[in-house]
């Protein structure tokens, strides 16, 4: 059952939580925003060279971002609707 508490006490950790979850959705979008805008530069000039210990730590550098922005909106959102 749903217990609903109108204490006034708990507005600032609410407001806080929220404008913590907004941060995390913003950081998300822009991951992605900042891949869709680079991929085509990306697959010019790295995905078509020879592979190098250079190329494959990029790719780790590059690519490890994003399920980790993805984990934490997953996160976050599981969070305010549990």
């Amino acid at each position: 059952m749903t217990f609903v508490s109108n204490d006034p006490s708990w507005w600032p950790s609410i407001d806080s939580e929220v404008f913590y979850s907004y941060w995390i959705v913003a950081a998300g979008v822009v991951v992605a925003y900042d891949w869709v805008l680079t991929v085509g530069q990306e697959i010019e000039l790295i995905w078509r060279q020879r592979w190098s210990l250079m190329t494959v730590l990029y790719f780790v550098i590059r690519y490890i971002g994003i399920p980790f922005s993805v984990v934490n909106v997953l996160r976050m959102s599981h969070m305010h609707y549990v």
